[in-house]
C-alpha cells in the first residue's frame, strides 16, 4: 500500500552529519595548517575526500588538526547563514539526530557548538569513524562523505542527501541518493527521496 506524504513524514528518522554538513571545519582547519606549513590552502583547495593528501601531511595530523579546530569551537563558522532555521524545518515531522564521527575528546565542544548555533536535534550520536554510521537504524542520511554516500548507496534501504562540498563533486546521484546544493532544498529532497522508494 503507498504511504501518503503525511505518512511519510511521521515516519522519518533522519541521521544528520555534523563537520561539512553544519560546521565548516575545514574553513578553521585550513587555518592551523596553514599557520604550521607556511600554506595557502582554502577550503575549496580540498577537492578529494583523502584531504591530508592535498595537504601533502600525514592522516594523523590532519584528524589532529580536526579536533584542534574543535578544541577552539566558537571560531568555526556554520557550513551556511540561518543554519538552525534551515535545519528545523526538518524537523517538523522527522526525528533529527546528529551523527558523527567525532573523536570522544571533541563531543562536548561539538554540543557546546551546535548549543550556540541554536541547532535543534533529538540525539548526539556518536560513531567510531563516519563509515560506522551507514550501519546505523535510519530513514535518511545527510551527509558529504562519499565514503558514506557510496555505502548507503549499496545498502537496499540506503537513502542519502549529499551535502554538496568540493570533496564530493564526483559522486553520481542516483534515485536513493540526492544532492543539495544548500540547506533550503534538503527538506523536499529528503521527502521526495523517501516517497520515492
Amino acid at each position: 500500500m503507498n504511504r501518503t506524504r503525511v505518512e511519510l513524514r511521521c515516519l522519518r528518522r533522519i541521521a544528520v552529519d555534523l563537520d561539512g554538513v553544519l560546521a565548516n571545519t575545514m574553513e578553521s582547519c585550513c587555518k592551523i595548517i596553514n599557520s604550521r606549513h607556511s600554506t595557502h590552502f582554502t577550503v575549496p583547495s580540498f577537492n578529494r575526500w583523502k584531504a591530508w593528501e592535498t595537504a601533502n601531511i600525514s592522516k594523523d595530523e590532519f584528524f589532529r588538526a580536526l579536533d584542534e579546530a574543535w578544541f577552539n569551537w566558537p571560531t568555526i563558522p556554520p557550513t551556511e547563514e540561518k543554519l538552525a532555521e534551515k535545519v528545523g524545518k526538518l524537523l517538523d515531522f522527522n526525528t533529527v539526530d546528529i551523527v558523527t564521527g567525532r573523536s570522544p575528546e571533541t563531543v562536548t565542544p561539538a554540543k557546546a557548538w551546535l548549543e550556540n548555533q541554536g541547532i535543534r536535534f533529538k540525539t548526539f550520536v556518536r560513531s567510531d569513524s563516519g563509515i560506522d554510521k551507514v550501519e546505523l537504524n535510519y530513514d535518511m542520511f545527510i551527509d558529504d562523505s562519499p565514503e558514506v554516500i557510496s555505502a548507503l548507496a549499496s545498502k537496499p534501504n540506503g537513502h542519502a542527501v549529499l551535502y554538496t562540498q568540493p570533496w564530493n563533486m564526483e559522486v553520481k546521484e542516483t534515485p536513493k541518493i540526492r544532492r543539495a546544493n544548500s540547506w533550503n532544498e534538503i527538506p523536499e529532497l529528503v521527502l521526495r527521496t523517501l516517497e520515492d522508494e
